[in-house]
C-alpha cells in the first residue's frame, strides 16, 4: 500500500468501511484537519490578547473595563477547559467521558468556545 486511498480501499474491502467513499472521507478528514487548526488559531489569539491585557494590567498599571475583564476571565475559564481535555485524553477512559458528556450535552461546559459549534454553522451545513 503506496497511498492514503490504497490503505482506504484496503480497509473497505475488509468491510471497516462500509458504504463509504474513500474520496468523500478523505475530504472530511482534511476539512476537519483544517477546521481544527482554525479553532486553534482562534484560541491561541485569544489567549495571546488576555495574556496581553494582564501583563498592560500588571505590570504598567492600566486599569481594565469591565469589558476587558470579562474577556480575561471567559479565556481562562478556555483554557482551563483545553487543559481539561488534555488530561482527559490522556486518563484511562477518557474516551467513555467524551460519550457520556456528549449524549448528556455537556459539551458548552467542556469544550473551549472555538470548538463549539455556532448556531449559524449548523444551519449552513
Amino acid at each position: 500500500m503506496n497511498s492514503i486511498a490504497e490503505l482506504i480501499e484496503h480497509i473497505k474491502k475488509e468491510g471497516h468501511l462500509p458504504h463509504h467513499d474513500p474520496k468523500e472521507v478523505l475530504d472530511k478528514l482534511k476539512h476537519k484537519g483544517s477546521e481544527f487548526i482554525a479553532n486553534v488559531e482562534v484560541e491561541g489569539k485569544g489567549t495571546k490578547e488576555a495574556f496581553h491585557l494582564m501583563v498592560q494590567s500588571t505590570f504598567h498599571g492600566k486599569e481594565l473595563t469591565q469589558e476587558e475583564k470579562v474577556q480575561i476571565g471567559n479565556q481562562m475559564k478556555d483554557t482551563l477547559k483545553t487543559v481539561d481535555l488534555v488530561v482527559l485524553a490522556v486518563v484511562p477512559g477518557g474516551t467513555v467521558f467524551f460519550i457520556l458528556a456528549n449524549f448528556l450535552k455537556l459539551n458548552k461546559y467542556i469544550i473551549p468556545s472555538a470548538f463549539l459549534k455556532k448556531p449559524d454553522d449548523t444551519a449552513s451545513k
